[in-house]
């Protein structure tokens, strides 16, 4: 028999695909308004830990998080329970180009950790498809929105909703520097934070700049090999 992973929830521990179902739903915030989620193999063994030897949720270096490794099943799971507030928070900011996508096509297979310790979900609207061709894709049409979900696992094994990333192929001339792509950054609370050639650029630019070095790829970076759609 398969045991599924669990997350813990305020009121206890529930499968993980029950979680699943729940983030599935069109308006999923209300059905996890104030849920708190943890992965239990990580609280456990944090818990059983004596206070003054448990690990700190201190940066190694700047921009690294010092997240704990969980196994994918956990990983996913722990995405499953954030969802429904990250979705929430994609409301609140009023930003139209995020309608529908708790619908959109997931481009990665499961909540990834990414290089600077955050775990991650890409998913991206119908003109930002050819995306799954990754490397060997051509560049995005206008129009193409790719979404980057995250969550924050601390050493506590308590799951945070992060900030999203939001990426748009706009016209030609709109930013030369990165194929016209523009970048837009929400907090965990539903804030726009900056848009690049908008709205407190300046808080985007370190986008900018990362993605002018992957020109040979459209100036888009990938998701690891291991965590792409096999067809």
């Amino acid at each position: 028999m398969r045991f599924l992973p669990t997350i813990r929830l305020r009121h206890g521990l529930i499968p993980a695909i029950a979680i699943l179902a729940v983030g599935c739903q069109p308006q999923p915030a209300t059905v996890a308004a104030g849920a708190a989620c943890a992965v239990p193999r990580i609280a456990t063994a944090y818990e059983r830990t004596p206070a003054a030897q448990r690990p700190a949720d201190v940066p190694p270096r700047a921009s690294v998080l010092p997240t704990p490794e969980l196994t994918d099943a956990e990983a996913d799971a722990a995405g499953a329970c954030a969802r429904p507030t990250l979705l929430a928070a994609a409301a609140r900011s009023g930003d139209t180009r995020l309608l529908g996508s708790a619908n959109w096509k997931r481009f990665s297979t499961v909540f990834y950790r990414s290089e600077h310790g955050r775990y991650l979900e890409v998913t991206g609207n119908a003109r930002a498809d050819a995306y799954l061709q990754f490397e060997d894709g051509p560049p995005l049409p206008i129009g193409a929105v790719v979404l980057k979900r995250a969550f924050i696992a601390r050493q506590s094994g308590d799951i945070v909703p992060a900030a999203q990333f939001v990426i748009e192929k706009m016209q030609p001339g709109y930013d030369p520097r990165v194929g016209d792509w523009k970048f837009t950054l929400i907090n965990e609370a539903g804030v726009i934070v900056g848009e690049s050639r908008g709205r407190d650029g300046e808080k985007v630019e370190y986008c900018v700049e990362c993605h002018k070095s992957s020109w040979r790829q459209n100036f888009l970076f990938f998701i690891p090999p291991e965590y792409r759609p096999k067809s």
